[in-house]
């Protein structure tokens, strides 16, 4: 009789660097991560995020109750994931301005970003 092992769930990750220069240390923690967890960790997917291209907050933006798309897109990449992985500069004891908007612009809206979560 053979034994039948279950595979762990794979849990996705969503990494999001704070930072928008291309030499940034954090982009490049991001990018160790993301070959660490390829290399050597099994059972996670990890997906860098690219946030450069969200807007900033403008309700303007919604049109017949759609996000723009690099909102939605970036949107449905969250709500896919199990887990956010933030590396960021810290700026006067706080995130960078890039990070702290992108919760922000789904709010007005009313499209919860962290619909899969509570706090």
């Amino acid at each position: 009789m053979e034994t039948v092992v279950a595979s762990k769930p794979m849990i996705k990750v969503a990494a999001i660097c704070g930072s928008l220069r291309k030499a940034s240390n954090n982009r490049g923690l991001i990018r160790t991560a993301l070959e660490l967890t390829k290399e050597s960790i099994n059972g996670i997917e990890m997906e860098y995020v690219d946030i450069s291209p969200l807007p900033m907050l403008n309700t303007d933006l919604l049109v017949d109750g759609k996000l723009p798309p690099a909102v939605e897109v970036f949107r449905q990449k969250i709500l896919q994931s199990d887990s956010i992985l933030f590396a960021s500069p810290e700026y006067n004891y706080s995130l960078t301005g890039i990070v702290i908007p992108f919760p922000q612009c789904f709010s007005p809206f009313n499209f919860n970003l962290f619909l899969w979560n509570t706090f």
